[in-house]
Formats: structure tokens, sequence, C-alpha cells
């Protein structure tokens, strides 16, 4: 199959599926995108397995395990640079299966690169590797503290390579991503060879290495919003939201995307379990100060809103 993307485990006819799902499971946590876990028969004998490898294994648990496509760009990158991790998932998938107790492997004490595992965050990162978070950032060209499972985040500034590559996260789309690059879609497909204009999350996209992020976020517009709502909420004029969008109708649709124009002021964006108390004493302020910075009328967050800090 080609043009393919992300893993695949498939299990023997005489089995049932639970390591199977474990060992997709891991992989996935392992940054790759989760296809399926399947079973195939053979065509000319639907009691048979179509693979020889599975139906003439003898009393066993036999699967395959797909990694991904080396004729996928994404995958193939991914391949790369975390096919130990990924494999490291399946010998943990199989150990929990059997009841044995699980042992990760060490820490290299000199790493170059690490992958983004569920759970963490660019401060368990800094103390792990011991790394200071500016650091971390400013190799990876980090603009924000956001993170997305499987993403590649480089230790040593010599061993980021030349040719950029951009993790999809939640909420992105193929306009919202061109346009932050300032690429063409067109231009952004052919690069990464899709003819689809859907994405994963956790894919893992090419980037011209001519282009740069402007920066700007994209918000998807929900129901109840309005310009005048968007304007307070990122303290940014009406006039400027109309100009950057080119909107000729100043009615919003639901779902319709809106690019925020980036601020020089000092951002912070909200995480899972933050409240407007935690935020103000993280940034030296008080609440009324904060609330006051960001036109709030209320003490509600929502994770994703970014708060002006100074």
């Amino acid at each position: 199959m080609r043009g393919g993307e992300g893993a695949e485990v498939v299990y023997a006819l005489k089995n049932n599926s639970i390591l199977a799902e474990k060992i997709l499971n891991n992989i996935e946590e392992k940054g790759q995108i989760p296809r399926k876990i399947y079973q195939r028969r053979l065509p000319e004998n639907p009691n048979l397995d179509y693979y020889y490898i599975l139906r003439e294994t003898g009393n066993t648990t036999p699967l395959l395990v797909e990694y991904g496509f080396i004729d996928n760009k994404a995958d193939s990158i991914k391949l790369d640079k975390n096919i130990e991790e990924y494999v490291e998932g399946v010998v943990q998938a199989i150990a929990e299966y059997l009841n044995y107790p699980y042992k990760p492997p060490k820490e290299e004490q000199a790493k170059d690169s690490y992958i983004v595992q569920k759970g963490d965050t660019l401060y368990s990162i800094s103390k792990k590797m011991n790394i200071p978070i500016e650091t971390i950032k400013k190799i990876n060209k980090l603009d924000n503290n956001n993170l997305s499972i499987g993403q590649i985040l480089y230790l040593n500034e010599k061993d980021n390579p030349e040719e950029e590559y951009y993790v999809v996260q939640k909420g992105d789309t193929l306009y919202s991503i061109s346009k932050k690059f300032q690429m063409k879609i067109e231009e952004l497909k052919e690069l990464n060879d899709i003819s689809s204009d859907i994405l994963q999350v956790g894919q893992v996209l090419i980037i011209d290495d001519n282009k740069s992020p402007d920066n700007n976020q994209t918000y998807i517009v929900a129901k109840g919003d309005s310009l005048w709502g968007i304007s307070k909420k990122y303290n940014i004029p009406i006039k400027e939201l109309i100009e950057i969008n080119q909107l000729d109708n100043l009615t919003l649709q639901i779902g319709q995307e809106l690019i925020i124009p980036s601020s020089e002021k000092d951002i912070y964006i909200v995480q899972k379990g933050d409240t407007l108390w935690s935020v103000a004493k993280k940034n030296g302020l008080s609440v009324e100060e904060l609330k006051k910075l960001n036109n709030l009328t209320t003490n509600l967050l929502s994770v994703g809103q970014k708060l002006i800090t100074q």
C-alpha cells in the first residue's frame, strides 16, 4: 500500500486482539499515528491466515508489527528518529501482557534528541535532560511551551537538521499551517506528498527550510462568538482582525478560522489546571491586574487561551 501513514499490527486468527491492542497503544504513546489492528485471511482458504509467518508458527502468539511506511516522507522521518522508541513500546507491551516486570532502558548520558512522551512538559524534560528550558526552546525555535506526543526536541544546536519540520497540533489545518509558514497549501501538500486535506495530530510535515513561522495563531469560531468578543479576548482592534482576515462579511460562522496576529507583549498560554490566581502568581501580578490587562469580566479560563502578562 502506498501513501499510508502510521503503525499497524496484524495478529493471527487463532489469537485474540489483546496483545495487538497493547502494542498499537504503546506505539501511539511513543508518538506514531495508530492506524489499525486486524486479521487477514487466505483467499483460497478463509480458515487460514494470509501470512505464512502467522499460520506456520505453531503454538505461539505471532504478530506482524508495521511501524510505518517508508514511502511516506513523514513516516520515514519518524522511523529514522524514533524507531528505537517504537520498538521499546512493543517490548513494554509484551512484558505487561505476560505479567513480567518491565524495566525501561537507562537514559543515555549524552543524547542528541528527545521524543516527547505522554505527560511530558518542557519543565520535566529540562530536568530529565539537565538542559535549561530556554536552551531547549532556542534550539528548537519554540515560541511557546506547548508540546505534542511524538515531537522531536533537539538538545544540541548542531544536531538540529537544516530541513524544517512541523508537528501537527490539535486544531491545525493545512490552511492555518500554510499561513503560519507563509506557504501555499499546494506547496505544502506537494512537499509532503499528500493528496488529502485531512491532518492528524502528531503528523510530521516537512516545511520549506527557507520559510519561518509568522507566530500568528489560528482561532476557530465557536457558538456565540463575535468579532467584538474575539477582539476583546485577544486585545486586538476589530479593524486589525478584519484586515488580516480579509473579511467582507462581519457575521462569523461556527468553525470559521480567524488569524490572530502576534503581539510583542509577553503572552502566557493557559494550561490544563490553570486558574487566574495561579497564572497571576506565576507572572508576579494580582488577579485584578491580570483581568484588567486582558479585559476579562469573569474568572473563567480555557485551555489554550492567550493572556497578556505585561
